[in-house]
């Protein structure tokens, strides 16, 4: 008989939830579904979360982490500024179409009742507070507009999201060129001054 790590299955319960969450819903997805789902007892679960919205926050800030980690990839070997943001840029999507679960179970918490939860939790505060400042630098460079710093994280985001949900539905523009800078273009384009 094979036994399970506690690293192994807390990290089945993490992957069994972001699928259930995406597809049912956080309210119509009991924690025991998930452990059911995942083939464990049903009181295993809360060896690892004290509660369901413990569980979805700890999701949501292990995913966010991943992801922050994936679009910083390589980012600090590049000089130039807009390079940087491009690759960035270039990561999201691409981590949002390799990891569709997770990229979608991390937009609908961002629009959850946990919403505020999550973004008062220490590891997401101190990515945010990076982020802003890496904003801020972009603004007073002037290779981003001097607006609002969390209307511009919105906008790139949602752009992201929208480049995300194109390539799912035409996932042969993921190689055709004249697409990927057009998008690109249109991107830069509603941040540059």
């Amino acid at each position: 008989m094979i036994t399970q790590s506690k690293f192994e299955k807390r990290l089945l319960i993490l992957e069994t939830a972001t699928k259930l969450f995406v597809e049912r819903g956080f309210h119509a997805t009991p924690t025991s579904a998930i452990t059911k789902e995942a083939g464990m007892s049903a009181g295993i679960l809360f060896h690892y979360f004290k509660t369901k919205d413990d569980l979805i926050v700890q999701l949501y800030v292990d995913l966010k982490m991943e992801f922050t980690g994936s679009v910083l990839k390589d980012v600090d070997t590049l000089k130039a500024g807009i390079s940087k943001l491009r690759l960035i840029w270039l990561n999201s999507w691409k981590w949002g179409l390799e990891n569709p679960l997770k990229f979608d179970f991390l937009r609908q918490a961002d629009n959850s009742i946990y919403s505020e939860k999550i973004k008062s939790h220490p590891d997401i505060v101190e990515k945010y507070a990076w982020f802003c400042n890496y904003i801020e630098t972009y603004k007073q460079e002037r290779f981003v507009k001097n607006t609002d710093t969390i209307f511009i994280m919105n906008m790139m985001f949602g752009m992201i999201v929208a480049m995300v949900n194109q390539l799912r539905c035409k996932p042969e523009l993921k190689t055709d060129t004249l697409f990927l800078e057009q998008a690109w273009e249109m991107f830069y384009n509603s941040l540059k001054p």
